[in-house]
């Protein structure tokens, strides 16, 4: 079994703490050797009584332990700050190169749509007509569903400390539905949800909603072509975790192929044109449950469905 490494504040306070031991050890034995006695444990009792001051000194090893500990904190803060900064430059560095190619096809495709228009007002029939303005308005779907994941990434990665609270699983499920009606009633899906053996999570209820959000949505979308889509959500408490299960049957994911790039920004599992998306809502997804101090986990049979296993905090 892995051993479990240590915190930067674990190391510093302990580092602390053994250095703190060297002075008053130090001293008691320099004031040994000059009154020429025995270092020993009843000697060292004699010394604390003839000098009080071995009793401040003493407190070394607590003083310097706290000292440590908040030289850590601070030292993982800023580690946390330059790890922060590093994915977010290299983010930003993906989204730049994305939005050459998500935005601009688009937008090109709406252009070259409206010229066809523009130069051939009265030669295109009606029919061809209502082809054209159909595309166009798809391009500029695809344009606007593009620009707010961008939108909804950017967000993400500008968010710094999370408000955590003990969240209703059921209650923020619920909502999510009502914010999907929509797609659940254009695709028949069956939402069952089991909250009742683990009913809270400890969380940021915006990121909660976020990341049940998406994994709802993302079962709806990928449905089976032959087949409703069925999902169900539900909770368990394991140890001092809960467990959240969302459970599909819809058309799967290859993880042979996909699996180690399933939480990878701007990767997408699907290359059917009807299903749109820009590969940042499982990337978002990890992201928030990390943020939570959580993981996440998928088990997935092509054709059959597939399993995502969340573990959050259920208190602090």
């Amino acid at each position: 079994m892995k051993k479990k490494a240590l915190s930067v504040h674990a190391k510093y306070t302990i580092g602390g703490v053994l250095f703190g031991l060297s002075f008053p050890v130090f001293s008691q034995f320099i004031d040994a050797w000059l009154n020429n006695i025995d270092y020993s444990l009843a000697n060292i009792m004699l010394l604390h009584q003839q000098n009080v001051i071995h009793y401040v000194v003493d407190t070394a090893p607590l003083v310097l332990g706290v000292a440590g500990y908040l030289l850590g904190a601070t030292h993982q803060k800023k580690n946390n700050i330059n790890n922060r900064l590093r994915k977010i430059n290299e983010s930003l560095d993906t989204l730049t190169y994305k939005i050459t190619h998500d935005l601009r096809g688009p937008a090109l495709n709406i252009k070259n749509l409206s010229e066809i228009l523009r130069t051939n007002p009265g030669q295109l029939p009606e029919d061809k007509k209502t082809e054209v303005i159909n595309r166009i308005n798809e391009s500029i779907d695809t344009w606007l569903l593009t620009f707010e994941d961008f939108m909804t990434l950017l967000k993400h990665e500008k968010s710094g400390e999370l408000e955590k609270k003990e969240c209703s699983l059921e209650r923020i499920a619920e909502n999510v539905k009502q914010e999907l009606a929509n797609d659940i009633e254009k695709s028949h899906a069956t939402i069952n949800l089991k909250f009742d053996q683990a009913p809270t999570a400890y969380a940021s209820e915006a990121y909660l909603n976020s990341i049940i959000k998406n994994l709802l949505s993302n079962a709806i979308k990928y449905a089976h072509p032959e087949r409703k889509p069925e999902i169900n959500i539900s909770s368990e408490q394991k140890f001092n975790q809960v467990q959240i299960t969302f459970e599909d049957n819809g058309s799967g994911i290859d993880l042979k192929t996909h699996g180690d790039k399933m939480f990878t920004l701007f990767e997408r599992f699907s290359d059917k044109p009807n299903i749109q998306g820009s590969g940042i809502g499982l990337y978002l997804v990890k992201e928030q449950i990390e943020k939570n101090n959580g993981n996440i986990e998928v088990k997935s049979i092509p054709n059959e469905g597939t399993i995502f296993t969340i573990h959050l905090p259920i208190t602090t």
